[in-house]
């Protein structure tokens, strides 16, 4: 679920609970009842007094240890709640304060253009982040999971732990205990490739049915996730090539001009420009050295497909 409907069933929630939802709004919490089990569970505990009246107790005493100031002010929050609206606050408390007050905070950090940055994440886990990448993880990874949010391409060398390590993309997530894999996953791209080099990882995603996959890869397989298919294919690869970028070097095996010309792109911070024609389907294979200058790189280009590539204003145009 989305946080904008997420939200939404919140307000719902809390409106049932006060016997204040219309028909249309009943008609739409029914719905959402009726898309999962776990739905259904959770309306059922939400309409449950005796059940939000102990959560808010739970609460109550977490405040209670903060400070003595807390302390009073949940006594006077206490002598409002056992009034008439006791449940509904309940449950304002439980699906509103108790999330945010729980939540740990958030790091983000992006990579910058002309560069290779890499970071060490509470757990000890190692990530080198290509260009125009950004990672969102925990300042204290929780007891039961290890959380992370990515986009753009990284290599991963996690920890090993008995809590599983997971990395949030974009329409899909993959889970590890300890292991070394690259992932590529741009919003602006509608497929991703994970390519693990050691260990094993599931790759976890709901289909085009909304059913929920879990496919497992071991050292050797090449993930490529279809977002718009909602589909996933595991092949075997030379791994190997897909994490050369950590040392400067770009290798690209049977890849069409436009892709490797946009790599070039993220890398020096350009823009790309295409023209419908054949040669940005053209496939190639070789390696570039990302030390060198962009000018020698675009020249490279420009001479292997003489009148069909140029470069102004930071831009490389395709024609």
């Amino acid at each position: 679920m989305d946080k904008i409907n997420e939200e939404r069933i919140k307000q719902l929630l809390v409106k049932h609970l006060m016997n204040d939802l219309d028909s249309s709004e009943a008609r739409e919490i029914d719905e959402w009842r009726k898309k999962s089990p776990s739905n259904d569970s959770l309306f059922l505990r939400m309409s449950d007094s005796s059940y939000l009246a102990k959560r808010y107790r739970d609460f109550a005493q977490v405040v209670a240890l903060e400070t003595t100031r807390m302390a009073e002010k949940k006594s006077r929050l206490r002598y409002w709640l056992w009034g008439g609206l006791a449940v509904a606050a309940a449950a304002v408390i439980l699906l509103f304060v108790i999330p945010y007050a729980m939540k740990p905070k958030m790091l983000t950090f992006s990579s910058p253009n002309k560069d290779i940055a890499s970071l060490v994440l509470p757990d000890g886990s190692k990530v080198w982040m290509k260009a125009a990448s950004t990672i969102t993880y925990p300042e204290k990874f929780k007891t039961e999971s290890r959380d992370i949010f990515f986009t753009g391409e990284g290599y991963f060398e996690v920890s090993h732990s008995e809590e599983p390590f997971v990395v949030q993309a974009d329409g899909f997530k993959i889970k590890v205990t300890g292991t070394k894999f690259d992932l590529k996953s741009y919003r602006d791209e509608s497929t991703a490739l994970t390519a693990l080099i050691d260990g094993e990882v599931f790759i976890i995603y709901a289909d085009s049915s909304g059913v929920q996959r879990e496919e497992k890869m071991v050292g050797g397989d090449l993930s490529v996730f279809d977002k718009t298919s909602r589909s996933n294919n595991i092949v075997k690869a030379n791994t190997s090539i897909y994490s050369s970028w950590i040392g400067g070097v770009y290798y690209f095996e049977s890849e069409t001009v436009e892709n490797i010309l946009r790599e070039v792109c993220r890398y020096y911070g350009f823009n790309l420009i295409i023209d419908e024609n054949v040669i940005k389907d053209k496939i190639l294979s070789g390696r570039l050295k990302m030390s060198e200058s962009a000018d020698s790189i675009i020249l490279a280009f420009q001479e292997y497909f003489p009148g069909h590539i140029s470069f102004e204003s930071n831009t490389i145009i395709i024609q």
